[in-house]
């Protein structure tokens, strides 16, 4: 009785303190205007709310909702793992910026650095409350810290979302961080935790910020929603592609969508597609790729190389934790493109081919 009543109030608790934080936010955005002001230019607000190019329900159906919380709650063998996952410790601050490389770093959080610039998307690397509650990290996975994170150029942010926007995480890294990315509406969070408003890059879908002469940085679509409790769609999420010697696509969260086929004809020779793949369901099939349609999507893009990520950190679905990967590598064989799939901290280096072992 005792347990159960104490699971209630802290419910109570989370929901409060995050409908507190939202409205805050909302104040103090509308307050300043300016960014707000610049939502109503784009051709994807409509009537106060961001909306994606087709139809997407979050939910398959009307009980869509309690179908879901009833998932949550079965018992689903190998969720997480049973042991510590085999991470490799690179040292960041050792790297010359001359390597062409990719470190993933569990989750939906990489670094990439090319053309002598570096990339940093979507850091988990702290979890401040609420989501901390939520997002418990399977063993070893937590390796990496943002002391870990050396000077950065372009901190990327593809939405708003806990498990991709992290307050504390972003404000451990800011002294490090040149200029910040994201899509519309998105920015305001990183002005409220104390980045310069100028440093701050807000695009919408189809805009690009010029990196150099030679590579610019591309919001593109995705097919997925915003919103961080119970507040949706006021700021833009994103796929995004650093196109420029080398092309880079990182898909976002989403589900597959007509945009993988149009960006793949927009931009030909992606050298390699970064993909999401994990924390998917029937039950919100349009906002999250599906394994049946994940090959589909690359095909469309016509990578090089694919890499996935978006698993093998948080269990926020009831898949077994493992079958991610192994649908993808069952559905590459025999495909054009090659799929690497190191593990948590080990380098992919961009002008090599290399062998992943399958670590999980």
């Amino acid at each position: 009785m005792l347990i159960g009543i104490t699971i209630i109030l802290l419910t109570l608790l989370v929901i409060v303190g995050s409908i507190f934080f939202e409205i805050l936010h909302l104040t103090r955005r509308f307050l300043r205007g300016q960014r707000s002001r610049q939502l109503d230019h784009s051709p994807n607000y409509v009537n106060g709310f961001f909306q994606n190019e087709e139809d997407t329900p979050q939910m398959t159906n009307k009980n869509g909702w309690r179908r879901m919380f009833k998932t949550l709650f079965r018992k689903v063998e190998h969720l997480t793992p049973d042991r510590n996952l085999p991470v490799v410790k690179t040292d960041f601050h050792a790297l010359t910026r001359e390597k062409e490389i990719i470190v993933w770093l569990g989750h939906s959080t990489v670094f990439i650095q090319t053309g002598g610039k570096r990339y940093l998307f979507d850091p988990i690397l702290k979890r401040s409350f609420p989501s901390s509650l939520i997002l418990k990290p399977f063993r070893g996975t937590d390796a990496y810290t943002p002391n870990d994170i050396p000077e950065i150029d372009y901190l990327v942010i593809t939405h708003d979302h806990w498990d991709h926007l992290d307050r504390l995480t972003v404000r451990a890294i800011r002294e490090r961080v040149g200029s910040v990315v994201c899509p519309l509406g998105v920015g305001q969070y990183l002005e409220d935790w104390d980045y310069p408003a100028e440093k701050v890059h807000e695009l919408d879908w189809n805009e690009s910020l010029a990196i150099d002469t030679e590579t610019a940085l591309r919001c593109l679509p995705s097919r997925h929603f915003s919103g961080r409790l119970l507040l949706r769609n006021r700021t833009l999420w994103a796929s995004f592609l650093i196109d420029g010697p080398r092309k880079i696509f990182v898909s976002g969260d989403g589900g597959y969508g007509s945009h993988f086929a149009r960006i793949g004809q927009e931009f030909p020779g992606i050298d390699l597609a970064i993909m999401e793949n994990g924390q998917y369901n029937e039950h919100w099939k349009y906002i999250h790729t599906m394994p049946d349609l994940l090959t589909k999507a690359i095909d469309e893009l016509s990578p090089r190389r694919v890499m996935t990520y978006h698993h093998s950190k948080f269990a926020l679905s009831r898949h077994p934790w493992t079958e991610p990967l192994d649908n993808i590598v069952t559905h590459a064989t025999g495909k054009s493109w090659k799929l690497v799939q190191p593990r948590i901290g080990e380098v992919l280096y961009l002008d090599q081919d290399q062998e992943f072992e399958k670590w999980w």
